[in-house]
């Protein structure tokens, strides 16, 4: 198995302190990868990281329903395998890892449909480097300095 990647860490960071309670959104991975000296130049590459970076869940994107925006979450293989039948999946090149899309997202039903609409969603809040989520102004933002010292706390090796 390969080192987990900094997506993952931070998703496990953050529902452990409480921060969030599905997943990450497009824009924060992005602003992530970025703080890290590792940004993405799109949503393809983004999307073709998470399938070749396979953990020991599935990584599944869906709609949130708390924040009404599009998430990158986890789930165990084996609750995937039963209750996501339904749901589009990808798998990665080597056949070893899958990226469910849920039913409750209108994103497409294939990697190059879904990486389009999820650049079209986020293309104007990542130009703007506003990648964090305000739910109660209803507003992308910019990091605030507590959030760029969580990213920043993850170190890039294996946790």
């Amino acid at each position: 198995m390969n080192k987990n990647p900094l997506w993952y860490k931070l998703i496990k960071l953050l529902k452990q302190n409480g921060n969030i309670t599905t997943g990450l959104t497009v824009p924060y991975i992005f602003g992530a990868y970025e703080l890290h000296g590792q940004a993405f130049s799109s949503t393809e590459e983004m999307l073709n990281h998470i399938l070749e970076n396979p953990i020991d869940k599935y990584p599944v994107i869906q709609k949130c329903h708390v924040i009404q925006q599009h998430v990158l979450m986890v789930e165990r293989k084996e609750i995937c395998n039963k209750s996501y039948l339904k749901d589009i999946h990808i798998e990665n090149s080597k056949k070893e890892n899958k990226l469910f899309i849920s039913t409750n997202t209108d994103l497409g039903k294939s990697f190059d449909k879904v990486s389009l609409n999820l650049s079209r969603t986020y293309l104007s809040p990542i130009e703007r480097k506003h990648y964090s989520w305000d739910n109660k102004a209803k507003v992308w933002q910019k990091f605030s300095s507590l959030e760029i010292e969580t990213i920043m706390s993850i170190k890039n090796n294996n946790q």
